[in-house]
C-alpha cells in the first residue's frame, strides 16, 4: 500500500507526445505551399480624386486641360470633361449592357489627341455592380489591338480615380 501511494506522488513531469502534431505539420505545410502557388490576386491601383483636383498646377491652364471623366449610370455611360461638360453619352445596348466598343473608340480618339494624358476619373452611381465598374475600368485602361503579327494591348488611361457620380440634375 505504501508503494502505490509513493508511485502516485512522483515528481517527474509526464512526457509530452508530439508525434501526432508533427505528422500533421508534415502533411499540412506542403499542401499549403502548393495551394498558395495557384491563388493569385489581381490588384488594380486606384486613385481617389482630391477635392478640387486638377491635373495642372497653373489655374490659367485649367481651361485648356482636359480632365476626363466617365460617369456610370444605370441607363447610360457618359464620357465628359470636367471643365467643358459631356463629350458623348452611350445608352445601354438592346441586351442591356454598356456599349464598350464605341466607348473604347471614343477613348482611343481622345488618347490620340492627348497622348501624354494618363488619368481618368470613373464616377458611378451607388447601385452599379462591382462587375460593371471593373469592366469599364478595364476598358478605360487598355485596348486590345488585333494585328497580323498577333494581339497586344495599347495603353489608354491607366491611372484611374474613382468616385461617386453626381446627381443627374447637376
Amino acid at each position: 500500500m505504501r508503494r502505490g501511494r509513493r508511485q502516485g506522488l512522483s515528481t517527474e513531469p509526464p512526457e509530452i507526445n508530439i508525434t501526432a502534431f508533427l505528422n500533421l505539420m508534415v502533411v499540412l505545410i506542403p499542401f499549403l505551399l502548393m495551394s498558395a502557388a495557384f491563388n493569385q490576386l489581381t490588384i488594380l491601383e486606384l486613385y481617389l480624386p482630391a477635392p478640387g483636383f486638377s491635373q495642372t498646377e497653373n489655374p490659367e491652364d485649367d481651361k485648356k486641360t482636359l480632365e476626363l471623366q466617365v460617369i456610370l449610370r444605370e441607363n447610360s455611360l457618359t464620357v465628359s470633361d470636367k471643365n467643358s461638360g459631356p463629350i458623348k453619352a452611350y445608352p445601354l445596348t438592346s441586351t442591356g449592357e454598356y456599349d464598350i466598343e464605341n466607348f473604347q473608340k471614343r477613348l482611343t480618339t481622345i488618347k490620340r489627341k492627348n497622348p501624354e494624358m494618363t488619368r481618368i476619373t470613373l464616377l458611378s452611381e451607388p447601385q452599379i455592380t462591382y462587375d460593371k465598374i471593373v469592366q469599364i475600368m478595364d476598358s478605360s485602361r487598355a485596348l486590345l489591338v488585333k494585328d497580323s503579327g498577333g494581339n497586344y494591348f495599347a495603353e489608354l488611361f491607366p491611372d484611374i480615380a474613382v468616385g461617386e457620380a453626381p446627381d443627374q440634375d447637376e
